[in-house]
C-alpha cells in the first residue's frame, strides 16, 4: 500500500472522522455508518493509505451487515420452529400444553425461582366422577366436558400460569408467581368450587368435582419429578379424604385440608 503525502492537518481531521464513524459502529451498532465511510474514500487519492483504510472499514461493515441479517434470519427460523414444536405439543381437544410442555414450563419455573430465590406452587388434579360421565352420557359428552373444565380452570388462573392436560382427566398447573401457601389454597378452593357446579352438556347435565394435590417449591421438591410426585401424593390424599377437596401429601407436616 502506497502513501500519498498531503496536508497533515487534513489527514488528522480525516482520521478523527474515521474514528468517529468506527466508534458509532463499535459502541452503538450503527451499521448504516457505511455510507459516510464510502464517501470518505473519495476525499483522498484512491492509492492513498487513508482512502484505502476507509474503504477497508467500509467493506468490513458491509460484511457485518450481511452477518447480522443472516443471524436475524436464523433467529426468526428458530422462533418459528419453536412455535411449531409447541403447537405440535398442544392437546388437540383442549388446546392446552401436553405433558412434555408442562414439564418444560415447570423446569423453567424452577430455574427462574432459583435465580430469584423465590417460591412457587404446583397443582396436580384430576376430575371426580369423570368415568361416570363417559359411561352414562358417552365419550362425546366426556370430550365436551373436558373443554368446559379447561375454560373454568383457566378462569381461576392469572397471566403467566400454565394449565396443562397430562392425559385423560389429569391436569397440572404451574403457578410461578404464587409463593404463599394461603394464596395457593385460595386458588385451589376456587377450582374445587367452580368444578363442583353442574355442567350443562348437549347430552345432559354432568355433575363432577375435582381433587387437587398441592406442592410448593422449594419446600416440597427441588426438581420437576420431585414436585410432581409430591403434588400427586397430595392428590391421592385428597381422594382418600372423600374427593372434591385439595390436600398436601401426608409425607409433610399436617396442614389444613380444603373442605
Amino acid at each position: 500500500m502506497t502513501t500519498t503525502s498531503g496536508d497533515p492537518h487534513q489527514e488528522q481531521l480525516f482520521l478523527q472522522r474515521l474514528n468517529e464513524v468506527m466508534q458509532r459502529i463499535a459502541h452503538h451498532g450503527d451499521l448504516h455508518a457505511v455510507e459516510p465511510l464510502m464517501a470518505m474514500t473519495g476525499q483522498h487519492p484512491a492509492d492513498s493509505t487513508l482512502a484505502q483504510l476507509a474503504e477497508s472499514f467500509a467493506h468490513m461493515v458491509v460484511k457485518l451487515e450481511a452477518r447480522e441479517f443472516e443471524l436475524e434470519c436464523r433467529i426468526e427460523d428458530l422462533d418459528q420452529t419453536r412455535r411449531e414444536l409447541e403447537q405440535a405439543n398442544l392437546d388437540p381437544l383442549t388446546n392446552l400444553p401436553n405433558r412434555m410442555i408442562a414439564r418444560d414450563r415447570l423446569r423453567q419455573a424452577i430455574a427462574d425461582a432459583r435465580t430469584r430465590k423465590a417460591a412457587f406452587t404446583v397443582f396436580f388434579l384430576d376430575l371426580d366422577r369423570f368415568k361416570k360421565v363417559n359411561d352414562t352420557l358417552g365419550h362425546a359428552a366426556g370430550d365436551e366436558l373436558l373443554v368446559s373444565v379447561t375454560q373454568r380452570l383457566s378462569g381461576c388462573l392469572q397471566a403467566g400460569d400454565t394449565l396443562a392436560r397430562l392425559g385423560g382427566d389429569e391436569f397440572l398447573c404451574v403457578l410461578p408467581q404464587c409463593a404463599e401457601p394461603a394464596a395457593a389454597q385460595a386458588i385451589a378452593d376456587a377450582m374445587v368450587a367452580t368444578l363442583n357446579q353442574p355442567f350443562p352438556l348437549a347430552a345432559g347435565q354432568a355433575d363432577i368435582g375435582t381433587s387437587v394435590g398441592i406442592a410448593h417449591f422449594p419446600d416440597h421438591g427441588q426438581t420437576v419429578d420431585e414436585l410432581i410426585a409430591f403434588a400427586d401424593a397430595g392428590l391421592y390424599e385428597a381422594k382418600h379424604r372423600g374427593r372434591n377437596v385439595w390436600a398436601y401429601s401426608p409425607k409433610t407436616a399436617p396442614l389444613h385440608t380444603g373442605a
